[in-house]
């Protein structure tokens, strides 16, 4: 899918500027924080931090608040999107001609039963402000997540609950009754009131294969609380994959759990995300 002409215009604008590209080169090497990143240039601060508020703006820095921390992770998603509409219709012939043999070399090798899959990975970050005291919100989230959970994200056909044992090396599981279910994951960190960790496996039936370690971390803020999320999947992920896990943790956290601490409601699951 062709990214929106007004984004591509953004991200045009964003990569422009030589600064910004060398920041996001340096990010290319990891998340760093706003500090760190101004340490490696002879601008000021406020400098940088009004470069960083333009590649955020085009989607290509996602920010990730810990504490009085800033972490600055690279989103390359929009520069992918942008490359596949204007660089490879452009390509040079030969260039086309030798994706053409890797393609046959594929076709054969799928064909004598080999599979070639190309490895990625993608680092989601959100914040979530919830207008609800920390311990109300980490109730929901580990004690009740079968209340929010939404049905259209159960992977079974007559699911009794989404459970999620709290404890270190608890599983978060589907629940379909008489010992039977599917595992999403196995607690790594659980801090009560703060923050909890598991990891999981991706099927390929679902995308996969791949392995995530998915962070909820908790925080106070003046209105309430602040849920700072954060799923690093890293595997054969597919195309579909990548995109519909950005947008099915947004919708999860924002349009589920939100609603469901600030007001106990569920919405609908949106046309957007129907499969």
């Amino acid at each position: 899918m062709a990214p929106d002409p007004a984004d591509a215009e953004s991200i045009w604008r964003a990569l422009a500027d030589p600064t910004r590209r060398e920041i996001l080169d340096l990010l290319r090497r990891g998340p760093m924080t706003t500090g760190d990143i101004a340490d490696r240039f002879a601008q000021t601060r406020f400098g940088i931090m009004k470069h960083l508020g333009v590649l955020t703006a085009a989607g290509l820095v996602v920010v990730q608040r810990e504490g009085r921390r800033r972490w600055n992770h690279l989103n390359p998603v929009p520069i992918h999107d942008v490359y596949r509409r204007w660089v490879t219709p452009f390509e040079a012939p030969a260039i086309g001609r030798l994706e053409r043999l890797k393609q046959h070399a594929e076709r054969a090798a799928e064909e004598e039963g080999m599979t070639t899959a190309a490895l990625s990975t993608l680092d989601i970050v959100l914040e979530v402000p919830i207008k609800a005291p920390r311990e109300v919100v980490w109730r929901s989230l580990v004690d009740d997540i079968g209340e929010w959970w939404p049905k259209q994200f159960y992977v079974g056909t007559s699911p009794k609950r989404f459970r999620l044992e709290p404890k270190v090396g608890g599983l978060v599981w589907e629940d379909w009754g008489d010992g039977e279910g599917v595992v999403f994951g196995q607690v790594l960190t659980f801090q009560r009131n703060t923050r909890v960790q598991w990891a999981g496996d991706m099927s390929a039936e679902f995308g996969g294969p791949a392995r995530s370690v998915t962070t909820f971390t908790l925080a106070e803020s003046e209105r309430g609380t602040t849920l700072t999320f954060r799923d690093t999947p890293f595997g054969a992920l597919s195309e579909m994959a990548l995109k519909g896990l950005a947008e099915g943790w947004k919708f999860l956290l924002e349009g589920c759990f939100r609603p469901y601490v600030e007001t106990g409601a569920v919405p609908e699951r949106p046309a957007t995300l129907e499969a």
